[in-house]
């Protein structure tokens, strides 16, 4: 900027004015297409997210489900404890492995086990 300056004081004033309201249109420019960006970023940062979360609930409530189906379990309790994970790959192991599951004891154990890795 400081180099700018010196450059412009070499040259007449209307030259100088001229290239001045170049720059403050490249900069202005700038501005905008960073605002721009950003907006767009944050959109699709947003839509990633919420697609990523729904399907978190997604799983929870697939858990939930199949919980109260298979063992009878209260769904309220289950979603407590599931909640606690926010990992979709996590979610989508422990649901795996509840398949496998041949008693409600053991499908508590298996959630409350895959609760424990992540806190961990």
């Amino acid at each position: 900027e400081e180099q700018l300056n010196r450059e412009l004081g070499k040259i007449n004033q209307k030259e100088a004015s001229l290239i001045m309201q170049i720059t403050t249109s490249w900069h202005e420019k700038g501005k905008i297409e960073g605002k721009i960006e950003g907006n767009i970023e944050g959109k699709i940062e947003g839509k990633i997210e919420g697609k990523i979360e729904g399907k978190i609930e997604g799983k929870i409530e697939d858990i939930c489900k199949f919980m109260n189906r298979r063992f009878n379990t209260d769904p309220g309790g289950v979603r407590e404890k599931v909640q606690q994970v926010a990992s979709l790959e996590v979610l989508d192991n422990l649901l795996e492995e509840l398949f496998a599951a041949n008693t409600k004891e053991e499908a508590q154990a298996i959630i409350d086990h895959g609760i424990a890795r992540v806190l961990q």
